[in-house]
């Protein structure tokens, strides 16, 4: 599609604007600019459309939130919700917000380790992937430790009370 043709479709209609991690990064760019300049960032989602032609791309929406929050203006917080509350708003379900009554998954996230930012957020912004130090999920914790996927916290996730019987150290890597 034309670039000029996504400024009309941000402007001309209310439809969403699902960008992911195999697409192209120019295009996406500039769709998360025009949502930002025309008031419809609420509309824009971040995606994975794994697997595809591309393969399984493992922590994709990681990485398009990194790419999108080092090379534009905006704040790495803005790309969060984007792939989080703004996915769950425009598909209309009950998740993406930290709220009573809302199904909530967490996932807790930290500079990488011998990274040069001090916090996630800096991180991200400066491009790099955020360190995963725990997932919970219907608020069992599912995992604590060390992810195999991206580099180790600076920070050390830690239990300190859960009513699931569970070992949470991991399977040593």
């Amino acid at each position: 599609m034309p670039d000029a043709d996504f400024e009309r479709v941000i402007c001309e209609s209310q439809i969403a604007l699902q960008v992911c991690t195999a697409g192209n990064l120019r295009t996406t760019l500039l769709c998360a600019r025009l949502a930002e300049k025309h008031g419809a960032f609420d509309r824009f989602i971040i995606a994975t459309d794994t697997p595809t032609g591309s393969g399984v791309m493992p922590l994709g929406m990681l990485y398009t939130v990194a790419h999108l929050a080092s090379l534009t203006d905006m704040t790495a917080e803005r790309f969060i919700c984007a792939a989080t509350g703004s996915n769950a708003w425009i598909y209309g379900l009950n998740s993406g917000f930290i709220a009573p009554g809302k199904d909530a998954d967490v996932v807790l996230i930290d500079a990488p380790d011998g990274g040069t930012q001090s916090s996630a957020l800096a991180a991200i912004k400066h491009g790099d992937i955020a360190a995963i130090g725990a997932v919970i999920s219907d608020g069992v914790p599912r995992f604590v430790g060390r992810s195999r996927n991206t580099p180790p916290t600076t920070r050390r996730a830690r239990v300190t009370r859960s009513r699931v019987i569970q070992d949470f150290a991991g399977v040593a890597h």
